[in-house]
């Protein structure tokens, strides 16, 4: 009954997730807007992350629901990878160094959540291993939204101070 518990979460956490993905999604304030080659770089960015989701056999074994997650964390790695080398020059090495130590803090951070605590260390399995998995994916995942969220921003707010020159 546990195992069935679990397994119910961990597949349910990626339908939890993308209901909040709206929230940074839309940019609506009254502005100039980034142009042609910059928006449709951002915009082919968006795309691509949007299309980093689980993807998993109608069966899955807990190997397959790793694999599932862990490649939606690399594929949310590849677009944050391809913003910094075109909108991180100067700060390439330093911004993609932090946002690795982060990657790997998510990962240890989802396993001490499901795993560590007082009440989880008595949890052993594999179904616990998946979750955090899932959970540190989604998270690379939410931070490259922002990260592309705060680029549209930027980008939006340049073309705005380019134009009253």
């Amino acid at each position: 009954m546990k195992f069935i518990l679990s397994l119910i979460i961990t597949l349910s956490l990626p339908i939890l997730t993308f209901a909040e993905e709206e929230k940074t999604s839309s940019y609506t304030y009254e502005q100039e807007k980034c142009s042609g080659e910059e928006d449709a770089f951002l915009q082919s960015l968006e795309e691509e992350l949007a299309n980093c989701k689980v993807q998993m056999p109608d069966v899955p074994s807990t190997a397959d629901m790793n694999e599932a997650y862990y490649k939606v964390g690399d594929c949310s790695i590849a677009v944050a990878n391809k913003l910094f080398e075109k909108n991180y020059k100067k700060y390439n090495d330093k911004v993609k160094k932090n946002f690795d130590t982060l990657v790997k803090a998510y990962y240890a951070c989802a396993h001490d959540i499901v795993q560590h605590s007082d009440y989880g260390s008595a949890r052993g399995g594999t179904m616990y291993n998946t979750e955090a998995i899932a959970t540190a994916s989604f998270w690379i995942r939410d931070t490259v939204k922002e990260y592309l969220y705060q680029a549209r921003i930027e980008c939006d707010d340049k073309a705005g101070f380019d134009s009253l020159e």
